[in-house]
């Protein structure tokens, strides 16, 4: 894939989670991560790159009240 190649598909990616709205956003994110980790079809790679995309980022705040 040719860094035009990327930038069309990562282009394509935004205008549908554009389109789809801010509410189901998770959703297409969701069901694309599936059709992707079935194309790939290797589970260690599948795993390292959930890991890479998960790196860096702070973890998720926790909203419940305080008891």
């Amino acid at each position: 894939m040719t860094d035009t190649d990327l930038d069309a598909a990562y282009t394509q990616l935004c205008s549908t989670l554009t389109n789809a709205g801010q509410a189901q956003t998770p959703l297409v994110l969701a069901r694309f991560a599936l059709l992707a980790m079935t194309r790939i079809n290797d589970r260690a790679a599948i795993e390292r790159m959930i890991a890479d995309a998960a790196e860096g980022l702070a973890p998720a705040q926790d909203i419940r009240s305080p008891a």
